[in-house]
């Protein structure tokens, strides 16, 4: 019998998969509990789910038919909420497809792409897949971007740097004069903005001065509409022409375009509902400056990241799990001590600090 995995790429067999987070169910199952008394706050959803107007939107779409591989009404309402001309956007399955497609255009095996840990897993999750060199360049104590430790390791096979802002876990935003110290080195820069309908901080402004900056958002935190994929490129005329080019012709479906629509019809609705979450995160954090053993950095997201003192990441993941409450863990040692916790509703907000109180 053939050896299978001697016709895989090597890389390919035994890579480094990222993880997303588990159905309720399962998160149910572990805890030993019932489903209907998971509180998700562990992967930045948006609690309060889809507007009934955007789910109504879905009703009596042509699903037997390919959607427009142009991603026509889509680009053009993107380019009327964004304010950039509709040559300089693209949609894609999430922000991950966007992400997955840079690869596929500008790196090549053994290239070089950076990040700064801790962040967004997806990143070098991507570089992987490419079979290309990750660097991840640790942050300051306050979690800005070290652009001298970055600047030293961008050399002729640096393709692609990743930043987000606000950045996941952090919450802390990009300095623009960071961002520009970066694209004024002719690398591409990434700045992922998936976050920026609860932060109102942009860098989208730069675009007329740099090429080679790339700006990604999503319809998965503020709209409500994660199980639909949906996120976005702003950049280049030339960049997203040749993106373009090479995307799955129809990676835009019809459920989710119809969404997309009625979430930007509706979006002063949506914007009320993030600032709720805002709102919900500010409580969370005076509370937790009256508590002993825990602290949180300053965030511009819709999430905390809380450092505890007396206990382990894991003692307070399980003491949380107890309560019905599922919130993030990571792998990097620089984190063993914090964990990171969205914004929820009212309702789960209050039942989150009484569990805090208990663990604590």
């Amino acid at each position: 019998m053939h050896n299978l995995q001697s016709l895989m790429r090597p890389h390919m067999v035994k890579i480094a998969t990222y993880h997303g987070v588990d159905p309720s169910e399962e998160l149910a199952r572990k805890a030993g509990i019932r489903p209907e008394d998971v509180i998700r706050l562990n992967a930045n959803e948006n609690p309060y789910g889809a507007l009934d107007k955007v789910s109504a939107a879905l009703v009596g779409q042509p699903l037997h038919l390919y959607p427009d591989p142009k991603q026509q009404k889509l680009r053009t309402a993107l380019s009327e909420y964004v304010g950039q001309p509709v040559d300089r956007i693209i949609g894609g399955a999430g922000g991950d497809e966007i992400i997955d497609l840079l690869m596929r255009l500008f790196v090549e095996p053994d290239q070089t792409v950076l990040d700064c840990e801790p962040t967004f897993g997806m990143y070098s999750f991507a570089a992987r897949l490419a079979d290309a060199k990750i660097i991840s360049v640790p942050r300051t104590n306050t979690w800005d971007i070290d652009i001298p430790a970055m600047t030293a390791v961008i050399d002729g096979l640096t393709r692609i740097i990743f930043l987000a802002s606000p950045n996941n876990p952090t919450g802390n935003l990009l300095k623009e004069s960071d961002a520009r110290a970066l694209l004024d080195t002719g690398v591409v820069l990434c700045v992922d903005e998936t976050y920026y309908e609860f932060s109102g901080n942009t860098l989208s402004h730069l675009l007329d001065d740099y090429e080679n900056l790339v700006i990604l958002r999503s319809f998965s935190k503020w709209a409500g509409i994660a199980g639909l994929r949906v996120g976005y490129a702003i950049g280049s005329a030339t960049l997203i022409s040749h993106l373009m080019d090479i995307k799955q012709p129809y990676n835009i479906n019809i459920a989710g375009e119809a969404a997309v629509l009625a979430a930007l019809e509706h979006r002063s609705e949506l914007l009320t509902r993030t600032r709720s979450l805002v709102e919900q995160r500010k409580k969370l954090e005076a509370v937790i400056n009256d508590l002993d053993g825990v602290s949180y950095f300053p965030s511009e997201g819709n999430f905390l990241l809380c450092k505890f003192e007396h206990k382990t990441a894991e003692e307070a993941f399980t003491g949380l799990a107890k309560h019905g409450i599922f919130v993030r863990q990571f792998p990097q040692t620089v984190l063993n001590d914090s964990l990171r916790i969205s914004s929820g509703t009212p309702e789960q907000t209050d039942q989150l600090i009484y569990a805090l109180k208990n663990i604590v």
